[in-house]
């Protein structure tokens, strides 16, 4: 067991300390003494304070100590977990586009994912397979499932791993991470090398065949239309612009206050996935419509859609007419994807020899030490402890009362008794 926060156990401990040291002092009624007369004295009740050599009430000491002890340990947030294993394998399986074989995958992956701590599925998102992995993985199997695969990123990957391993650093010695995927060209991004660095040990990289190369497409053309000429129907203009800071096309990130004067017309509905068709019913030869940029805000900000002789893209981003933003690298970036081929580009090349050296180290496996364990407000534990310091007070509050009814009980007794001896 360990508490992520002890400060509070500790002050809990001083607190419980004067608690004790507060019933060494006794409060009652002084001897009684028969004076010559009552006249100069008051009719109150007279009490004093003096200092015991042995506790006071000491069930109600008793229930005050343990209320303290378990509000402290409340608030210290205590984990309780296993005996840490040697070693906690992460399984990382590639399911996107860029795998060539399922039944290659699926056979390599086996040996990895049967007694893996935590297996995640991962292609443009990553998906933890919490209950019958190796159910999971046979169903890779199926050819039709891969229809739907979308583009993989090793970077999503990465971060559910280091997600997963903040969660099991208190388990296990150390952490094993295993990545099986084709590493393809496409499955990196700017941020993967920098994600990469955060894992602070090495990484196993099983490599499997990727997809064929698509063949080449025929020379095509690419046509643009923008929202405000009237020529489609995939926008409606807004009762009342507003301003949004930026845009994101592809790879091709903009910032920049754009006045939005535009939006998706209602008969355009957008994609389960967020990036891919959306059907238009503007045209029959064109009835698969994909969003090719969006807003900040994840609305889109262009469609494009696959012609008989090319693309043609639908744009709804006002592009600046003064100053010198349109001149900026991300703009022209921007602007030369613009004329690029419809639909997302596929790299299927393998990842080179000199990324892949240094995505898998030559460090030993990750310290579970070295792993920054995960934000935790609360831990199973403390309901528990709440409850029981619930009732604690609730004992506590009954037998303070019972004992203040006793004394009052005692007092009137012993006048009682007084009176009829005067």
């Amino acid at each position: 067991m360990i508490f992520l926060a002890p400060v509070f156990l500790a002050a809990a401990g001083i607190v419980a300390a004067g608690v004790v040291a507060l019933h060494f002092l006794s409060t009652r009624e002084p001897d009684t003494d028969l004076l010559p007369t009552v006249r100069f004295v008051p009719r109150v009740p007279v009490q004093a304070t003096t200092i015991t050599t042995r506790f006071t009430d000491p069930w109600l000491l008793a229930l005050r100590v343990l209320l303290i002890l378990l509000l402290g340990t409340a608030l210290a947030r205590p984990l309780i977990h296993p005996f840490a294993q040697p070693v906690s394998r992460i399984a990382l399986v590639d399911v996107s586009r860029a795998v060539g074989s399922p039944g290659e995958l699926a056979d390599s992956a086996d040996g990895y994912v049967d007694g893996a701590a935590a297996v995640v599925f991962f292609d443009d998102e990553a998906k933890e397979i919490e209950d019958e992995s190796a159910d999971a993985l046979e169903d890779l199997r199926d050819d039709a499932r891969w229809d739907r695969a979308s583009r993989g990123s090793l970077s999503t990957a990465l971060i559910a791993a280091l997600r997963i391993a903040s969660r099991l650093r208190d388990g296990a010695d150390s952490l094993q991470l295993v990545v099986i995927s084709p590493f393809a060209q496409e499955e990196r991004d700017a941020a993967t090398g920098e994600i990469r660095a955060l894992w602070p040990g090495r990484i196993d990289a099983v490599r499997v065949a990727a997809a064929p190369p698509q063949p080449d497409a025929e020379a095509t053309v690419e046509r643009v239309e923008w929202a405000d000429s009237g020529a489609t129907g995939l926008w409606t203009q807004r009762e009342t612009a507003d301003t949004i800071g930026g845009v994101r096309a592809s790879d091709a990130v903009m910032v920049y206050p754009f006045v939005r004067r535009w939006q998706p017309a209602a008969d355009v509905p957008e994609s389960e996935d967020g990036a891919g068709a959306a059907d238009s019913t503007e045209s029959a030869d064109a009835p698969e419509t994909r969003v090719y940029a969006r807003w900040i805000d994840g609305e889109p900000a262009a469609f494009e859609r696959a012609t008989a002789d090319g693309c043609m893209r639908s744009v709804a981003i006002p592009l600046p007419t003064e100053g010198d933003a349109i001149l900026r690298p991300d703009f022209q970036r921007f602007l030369a994807e613009l004329e690029g081929p419809c639909g997302e580009p596929r790299d299927l090349a393998p990842l080179p020899d000199e990324f892949m050296a240094a995505f898998v180290g030559d460090e030993p496996l990750a310290p579970a030490s070295l792993v920054p364990r995960r934000v935790m407000r609360t831990t199973p534990a403390v309901p528990w402890l709440l409850g029981f310091a619930l009732v604690v007070a609730f004992a506590e509050l009954w037998l303070r009362r019972q004992l203040a009814t006793g004394a009052r009980a005692n007092r009137a007794g012993e006048g009682l008794r007084e009176s009829r001896a005067a």
